[in-house]
């Protein structure tokens, strides 16, 4: 078997880590960059598939499809990858300039899962039909089949991760498997209309027992903060945040270690352990070059609950109310809803909330570009997936020291798997998941915080730049958790 036929046999194999799909790619640009000046030159490149990639509007998350490109990319595909904030008018003139055979388009959030209904509307409209696949962390095969594939014209496939979109990918280069797999699909969603179960409405427009409550203490202590100024963190050093870095995510669920991390490690498990090095490897050479800049800051404010709102005062004036956040009600017991951690109104008495945000990821995507311009593909994706877990670790440090101000210390015996599995007293909540799931409050945290001091920006979709960035509002209430008013 030759070197090359060695690649191709490693990237028909999906149960392989992520990690080993780059370095065989790596080889691969090694070994075509070799035999080029051997080749003979053909006149065009019509014999290869073309399909263009794109994040779609109002979204700036791309480590996803970038890994895609990759492994298309070196698979014969030729890709034309528009980039992060794609609006369908772009979309519409690369489809004329470019002619592909296939688009695939990514985002993160149930937002992004949303606009591409529009981008597939957009599209019909102008009578594109070719074949489009959809991917990402919010979406999933039924909003792809009740709601993206209904408003479009042409075949619309869920790729649930790169290794399936390779496959359906392939599938759609050959004329014969393209029929199957049309019919494959079309076979399956009839099945599923069949005994579809009425949708639920939206949250908005669920009825809700005007005495429905939830049992969460409203009388309990109130933790005061020890000041109401703002606390900015430029330059934290990443030595003091790689303790925090969840390495059960970034090389599970990033770089595709099957199974436990730590146990694997403890059993000298080869391939962890190898990855682990590599990963360690990147931090030295971050630590020492400055490749990952960590900045944060964080900030508490008065705070009451007025029923399903939370009403934010001036630190300076604790009876002036500058924002308000109105969160959706569990429509099922426990009936839970954020406004409960919160001293009400009618109590008379003044609680408090926070809010912080961090972020790593500044300069991160053009490293990672150069990267993957140089065939470092494996660079290229761990930059990107280790400012991602570098600025979780971040926030989880920040929240640490909130809770120190809040006079509620971790206990000196709790692990870092303890905070990783959130075991500490009170809640973090992002905008954007499931018990705050509007993501347009991401603008009214950006009033009270100004994450602008620190460089994080607001995209018009209420997204963060750069992408390696979180905020979050922080509860001290000692029932605090997390749950899911989506359901």
């Amino acid at each position: 078997m030759t070197g090359m036929d060695e690649v191709g046999r490693l990237f028909n194999n999906n149960e392989l880590i992520v990690a080993e799909v780059l370095q065989s790619a790596e080889v691969m640009k090694a070994s075509v960059a070799h035999l080029e000046p051997f080749m003979e030159k053909k006149a065009d490149d019509n014999g290869k598939r073309k399909i263009l990639l794109a994040t779609v509007k109002g979204d700036v998350h791309d480590i996803g499809k970038n890994l895609v490109e990759i492994i298309l990319g070196n698979n014969g595909f030729k890709i034309v990858n528009l980039g992060i904030k794609v609006t369908s008018q772009e979309l519409i003139e690369a489809v004329r300039k470019e002619n592909p055979d296939a688009i695939g388009l990514s985002g993160l959030l149930v937002k992004s899962a949303q606009q591409m209904v529009l981008t597939a509307q957009d599209l019909r409209q102008q009578e594109i039909s070719i074949p489009i696949l959809v991917g990402g962390a919010a979406l999933t095969r039924k909003f792809t089949d009740t709601k993206i594939a209904a408003e479009y014209e042409g075949l619309v496939l869920y790729a649930k991760d790169a290794m399936n979109g390779l496959e359906l990918a392939n599938r759609l280069a050959k004329p014969e498997e393209r029929v199957r797999l049309t019919d494959e699909i079309a076979e399956a969603r009839a099945k599923k209309e069949a005994v579809r179960l009425p949708e639920r409405k939206p949250i908005l427009e669920r009825v809700i027992d005007e005495n429905a409550k939830s049992d969460v203490r409203r009388d309990g202590p109130i933790f005061t903060p020890s000041d109401l100024d703002v606390h900015i963190l430029r330059d934290y050093k990443l030595s003091h945040l790689e303790p925090y870095i969840n390495m059960q995510m970034l090389l599970g669920r990033h770089l595709g270690i099957q199974g436990k991390v730590s146990r694997l490690l403890e059993e000298k498990d080869e391939r962890t352990v190898e990855l682990k090095e590599k990963v360690d490897e990147f931090l030295v050479k971050a630590k020492q070059n400055q490749v990952i800049q960590a900045h944060g800051m964080y900030q508490f404010f008065p705070a009451q609950a007025d029923g399903n709102d939370i009403v934010i005062y001036d630190p300076k004036d604790k009876t002036t109310e500058i924002e308000r956040f109105s969160f959706p009600r569990q429509t099922h017991k426990p009936f839970l809803c954020l406004a409960d951690y919160i001293r009400p109104v009618s109590s008379g008495e003044i609680d408090y909330v926070g809010f912080l945000a961090v972020t790593a990821g500044h300069g991160v995507r053009e490293l990672a570009e150069q990267a993957k311009r140089d065939g470092d593909y494996l660079y290229s994706h761990l930059i990107q997936a280790a400012a991602l877990e570098i600025a979780e670790g971040f926030a989880e440090r920040v929240h640490q020291q909130m809770r120190d101000r809040l006079g509620m210390p971790d206990s000196a015996d709790m692990t870092m798997e303890d905070r990783f599995s959130a075991k500490y007293q009170g809640v973090r909540v992002s905008f954007g998941y499931p018990a705050c799931p509007n993501l347009e409050d991401q603008e009214k945290l950006f009033s009270l915080l100004k994450p602008e001091k620190i460089g994080i920006s607001l995209t018009e979709g209420f997204m963060m730049e750069p992408e390696a960035s979180v905020t979050a509002m922080v509860f001290a209430h000692p029932e605090g958790r997390y749950f899911n008013v989506l359901a």
